[in-house]
């Protein structure tokens, strides 16, 4: 009885949805197919409603296909596919994708290696402590306030003070351009001079006798 009761209740759906949507012209699926007798004498339905059962519902009506096709708004839009659209990533090759890799890799490697280095820097720097003899710094303060002063004192009095050194290693910066000048003073005063132009190789070689004979302490 129950099974009876939901047919029935169905029929009466399938009904009323024909009588709001009446069929149109009739068509091969609405007629009642060969079988219908056979069906109807193993079931205690009637031919009506199993008519009523095989008939089109949306025989009659018409679609359009462009109604089909619809586009969400904006609003409507959820996070995830704004984010796809957004997201239009060009497809590298495999070969592109490792070099970039490497790329990245290498820039890393190079930005640690100089932080390590600017470290190792200040570290040495912090480590390093001024020691040593200060008296090469001491002869040079003089010598530059001269130099700011704009040559107020004259050179043989800082010469007659303090004895230049023999050699040329031990000269401080100031007593190296003072040497510099002084020769190059006595060899303008060499070309100058009147036994040059007369005999050049015997003027140089006395000049240079004398220069050696001053810088032994007289001694020929």
């Amino acid at each position: 009885p129950r099974i009876k009761e939901k047919r029935k209740s169905k029929l009466k759906r399938s009904c009323c949805t024909l009588e709001l949507f009446p069929p149109g012209p009739p068509s091969p699926a609405s007629t009642v197919p060969s079988a219908l007798p056979a069906l109807s004498s193993r079931s205690s339905l009637p031919v009506s409603e199993l008519a009523c059962l095989n008939a089109d519902v949306f025989a009659g009506t018409t679609i359009d296909p462009s109604a089909l096709v619809q586009q969400l708004d904006v609003e409507t839009r959820s996070v995830t596919s704004i984010r796809r659209g957004a997201e239009a990533k060009t497809v590298l090759p495999k070969k592109e994708k490792l070099k970039l890799r490497r790329e990245r890799w290498l820039q890393k490697i190079e930005a640690i290696k100089l932080a390590e280095q600017k470290l190792k820097a200040e570290r040495r720097r912090r480590a390093t402590v001024v020691v040593g003899d200060l008296q090469p710094l001491r002869d040079a303060l003089p010598e530059l306030l001269e130099l700011e002063a704009g040559g107020r004192w004259p050179p043989t009095r800082r010469a007659a003070s303090r004895p230049r050194p023999a050699e040329l290693s031990r000269m401080s910066a100031m007593q190296r351009l003072q040497l510099l000048e002084e020769e190059r003073t006595r060899f303008q005063e060499l070309l100058a001079s009147p036994a040059y132009r007369a005999s050049p190789l015997l003027a140089i070689g006395r000049q240079l006798a004398e220069q050696m004979q001053l810088e032994g302490g007289g001694q020929p």
